[in-house]
């Protein structure tokens, strides 16, 4: 397997775990803004919203970064091969 495509995958995988994680943390999030109220519940919210934008930025990050690699890849693939001369 091409080691663009290889490198396409592991980024790709990346940014899977981090959503999956990112989205515990927001299940998480809901279930402790259940039980605080008020001023605290707010700075709660507002900073975990913070984390949480930043998670998906970074993923979508990788996943971009993933589907760059691939369409190097597969413009390389199409590139005619020159023969070496020895």
């Amino acid at each position: 397997m091409n080691r663009l495509i290889r490198i396409a995958l592991t980024l790709f995988a990346s940014a899977t775990v981090l959503i999956l994680l990112i989205r515990q943390r927001a299940l998480r999030l809901q279930k402790d803004l259940e039980s605080v109220t008020g001023e605290l519940a707010n700075e709660l919210a507002k900073q975990e919203g913070q984390m949480i934008a930043i998670g998906i930025l970074l993923a979508g990050l990788l996943a971009a970064g993933g589907f760059v690699l691939v369409i190097i890849a597969i413009a390389r693939g199409r590139k005619p091969q020159r023969p070496h001369e020895g």
